[in-house]
């Protein structure tokens, strides 16, 4: 038993108004601010972690109610460094309403927090905890390709082929899927043969998702694209769908953003419901569970490809993660405006010819949160995206 002791734990909300030529699209909302929850566990030695509750400010107050009233009254006076003694606390003394969804991303945020301190602690980087890195850099994927017009959706893809990214995701599932696939062959052209191209069909975000014939008749029309692969096609909970689609298709199925903890994830990899499984650190369980959720997938020779798409905090939680597992294939890099990304980083990572190489030996995550970032990003109250009142059903 150590000899620190929890004293506070704060919730921090952050919001990036976008300027007007910043707003982008995506199939089912328009986005007109980036929002970010961290959490920050203080110590009795001065001591402090943050991590960062994954998509919580869908309901920010309800999550700071949360954290206050169920989570704290059980971590205040503990060890910070009985990091797994801790996540087993939270997550059996949440079962009867948690087990999932919110209670787990709460969870992911807290246990990321543990993670920073301790390294702080410790002096020493995350993936130096985690066993050491397993590379010096990993390939990363430019994480955009909004809805725009074709025109303009194949002039970015090429501006990040420009860049030296060997790989580029795009955004598809609109009702009128056509158009998609007409987008997805554009991209193609403009990136060669040479530039992976991945689609993302979001399909948890849409108000009426595509069902199943939808999928398989799009899926036929992108495998002569060669797409690396095809992402969430269907909602989270139609595993019997994503199984018969990914024996039915050559393109790789990949999802996991909506699956919650390695006992979630053990049916999707085990029933081979997808070829490539996407834990997020702030969203499935935190560091260490998305450790066992990958080991889980290692076991049954699957990838592994986290989703990273909120502030510093996930990419940096994420990052210290994949450099520590073996079985990570590629990196996603969110190229949307969002200086809630990069204000929180202490160095920024350096990307190089489609590489983030490994940083300086920073304690921690590599991230701090200053009084200036919390007064230039204060919280902006209200829905950061703007959905359609009518989608075409």
């Amino acid at each position: 038993m150590g000899d620190m002791k929890i004293t506070e734990i704060e919730t921090i909300l952050l919001s990036y108004k976008y300027k007007e030529d910043e707003v982008w699209k995506c199939p089912g909302w328009t986005s007109l601010q980036r929002n970010a929850m961290l959490v920050r566990i203080w110590t009795d030695k001065g001591i402090y972690g943050i991590g960062e509750i994954g998509e919580a400010t869908s309901i920010p107050h309800g999550v700071e109610q949360i954290v206050e009233e169920r989570f704290k009254p059980m971590l205040l006076g503990q060890d910070p460094e009985q990091i797994e003694y801790l996540w087993r606390k939270m997550y059996v003394r949440t079962q009867h309403w948690g087990t999932s969804a919110l209670a787990v991303a709460i969870i992911s945020g807290l246990e990321t927090a543990l993670w920073d301190l301790l390294g702080k602690r410790l002096n020493k980087p995350v993936y130096e905890l985690l066993g050491g890195p397993v590379r010096d850099k990993i390939r990363v994927y430019a994480s955009a390709g909004m809805s725009k017009t074709n025109e303009d959706l194949a002039k970015e893809v090429a501006h990040y082929k420009g860049l030296g990214y060997s790989a580029v995701k795009m955004r598809i599932g609109n009702p009128d899927y056509q158009s998609d696939i007409e987008a997805v062959r554009m991209a193609r052209e403009a990136l060669g043969d040479q530039v992976d191209l991945m689609a993302d069909a979001g399909m948890c975000y849409v108000d009426n998702a595509w069902d199943f014939n939808t999928v398989l008749k799009v899926t036929r029309e992108l495998e002569s694209n060669r797409l690396y692969w095809l992402e969430e096609p269907f909602v989270a909970n139609n595993m019997e769908d994503y199984i018969r689609l990914t024996a039915m298709t050559d393109i790789p199925i990949a999802a996991g953003e909506h699956f919650y903890t390695k006992y979630e994830f053990k049916d999707w990899i085990a029933k081979r419901a997808v070829n490539i499984v996407q834990p997020d650190v702030t969203r499935s369980g935190g560091i260490l569970e998305c450790k066992k959720i990958a080991a889980v997938a290692e076991a049954f020779h699957m990838r592994c490809a986290p989703h990273i798409f909120t502030s510093g905090v996930s990419l940096m939680a994420n990052f210290h993660f994949m450099m520590s597992t073996p079985n990570i294939q590629i990196m996603e890099y969110d190229r949307t405006p969002n200086p809630l990304r990069d204000e929180l980083l202490v160095e920024p990572l350096r990307y190089e010819d489609g590489y983030v190489h490994l940083p300086r030996r920073q304690p921690g995550l590599g991230i701090d949160l200053t009084d200036e970032v919390r007064r230039k990003f204060a919280f902006i109250p209200g829905d950061p995206n703007l959905k359609p009142e009518f989608e075409c059903l």
